[in-house]
């Protein structure tokens, strides 16, 4: 298989640098980029920490906030099925040069907008830049790893999902440094944008090379597996090999026609409605943490809070990814099993919340039971998408699904502002009452699980089982 012009001019500087290295080499090199990448791509998660600012310096209602999120949320997975196409057809190289040149204008935008208080407008449209530029950073390492260690699904899809669920804890916490304070104590938005700007404008040096490593592999260390330790070829022979219009010709024929039998698989579609029903949730409770906890329960700490659902949101990508893998290779259990059961916890924080059971006193108990459904739904999906349809169109199938949170994080968060502002807005903090004003919203999430789950067992004992998959 030849590489598209584009994947070619792309990384042909860089395998000018990387060639002299062995194969094992290179792996070792864009895995660990790939991680340390994922454990700095979670800044769009620290949103709770930047709504209590945004209302109280500068005005803006829960509606706004909301409208804030759902950009952020349309920008995160809108463009995914476009950026994962991109990415099986050129190469994740192609998305990490994505996200460096949409990170920096975003967060500056960002800064401008806090600076000269241009209105929650230009703030939504930073964060939509911002939310491509995650998903085209995120996507471009998960996809690294993806393909350069095919064989270990779980494992190696969990590792990268793990370490972005850890970044949200780690910024967190470095949000509470003093140079990021302002002179009354409260974070400074200004700084805190300024030093993402920076920040990823580096990482995104960083996954160009790593990244580049995916176009090596598809058309050296594939054909070298029992020769690891062996050099790689000249440049010269390599782009005689790998370039050419009728190599994109190709691609895009083979790619379009695996991707057509997967449109055809009714299962596709089962799947998607649980992903609506179950994404849209988490991120419309992401989105709004910071408001939900200074209003149901104001003695608790935000920034402890986030780090509180980080944790266990990192947990749970890390020991769902290795016990799904160890259950399907040595038990032959479905990792369907796992995911419903994750379903049925979804179920329950949502009745928690909804009936004030532990909402208000405990709340850190929301935040674990929210942070590991969370975390367990973005390790699942994707483990559960690479088995059944497999990697060589990953990219393009696992961005298909995203396109459901796109909407329905937007969708919730929507309700979720209207309810908030309508009926929470003037209610004391901290009572019963506001607990009840806000349950509308959570009786509604709680019958959206209900439906995820529905479609989760139709498609599972419908379709998969008889193909004796996942």
């Amino acid at each position: 298989m030849t590489l598209s012009t584009i994947e070619a001019n792309l990384t042909k500087h860089v395998r000018a640098v990387l060639e002299v290295y062995d194969t094992r080499t290179l792996r070792k090199f864009a895995f660990t980029v790939s991680i340390l990448s994922c454990l700095c791509a979670g800044s769009v998660l620290l949103f709770p920490l930047f709504t209590p600012v945004l209302q109280r310096d500068y005005h803006y209602t829960q509606f706004e906030i909301n409208i804030i999120g759902s950009c952020t949320s349309l920008g995160m997975y809108l463009p995914l099925p476009v950026l994962g196409y991109l990415a099986d057809c050129h190469g994740p190289v192609l998305l990490a040069v994505l996200s460096m040149v949409m990170f920096a204008p975003g967060y500056t935008l960002a800064k401008l907008t806090v600076d000269h208080s241009l209105g929650y407008g230009f703030m939504a449209l930073s964060f939509a830049l911002v939310g491509i530029a995650t998903s085209a950073f995120y996507f471009t390492n998960l996809l690294t790893c993806a393909k350069i260690y095919p064989k270990s699904k779980g494992l190696i899809i969990s590792a990268p999902v793990t370490c972005y669920g850890l970044s949200s804890l780690i910024g967190a916490q470095l949000l509470k440094l003093t140079f990021l304070k302002n002179s009354r104590g409260e974070l400074n938005l200004s700084k805190a944008f300024t030093l993402f700007s920076i920040l990823y404008l580096i990482l995104g040096i960083f996954n160009w090379f790593s990244s580049s490593v995916v176009t090596i592999e598809k058309n050296i260390l594939l054909k070298k597996q029992d020769n690891e330790e062996s050099p790689l070829l000249t440049s010269e022979t390599y782009e005689e090999n790998t370039e050419g219009e009728d190599g994109d010709d190709d691609l895009v024929e083979h790619h379009r026609d695996k991707f057509m039998r997967f449109l055809k698989d009714i299962s596709a579609y089962l799947l998607l409605v649980c992903v609506f029903f179950t994404i849209g949730p988490c991120e419309m409770y992401i989105t709004n943490m910071g408001s939900l906890i200074n209003t149901i329960s104001p003695d608790s700490s935000i920034s402890n809070q986030v780090s509180v659902h980080a944790f266990f949101s990192t947990f749970a990508r890390l020991s769902l990814g290795a016990l799904s893998d160890l259950l399907a290779s040595k038990y032959s259990i479905s990792r369907v099993w796992i995911l419903l059961c994750l379903l049925l916890l979804g179920l329950a924080t949502q009745l928690f919340i909804a009936l004030d059971i532990f909402a208000t006193h405990n709340f850190f108990m929301i935040s674990m039971l929210s942070g590991f459904l969370y975390g367990g739904l973005f390790t699942l999906f994707p483990t559960i998408v690479l088995s059944i349809w497999g990697s060589e169109i990953f990219g393009s199938v696992y961005g298909f699904y995203m396109l459901s949170p796109a909407l329905s994080s937007s969708l919730f968060g929507m309700i979720f502002g209207l309810v908030y502002d309508a009926k929470c807005w003037t209610v004391d903090t901290g009572s019963s009452l506001l607990t009840s004003c806000i349950s509308p919203v959570f009786w509604t999430t709680s019958l959206s699980f209900v439906i995820s789950i529905a479609f989760l067992i139709s498609a599972w004992r419908l379709v998969w089982v008889k193909r004796l998959q996942v």
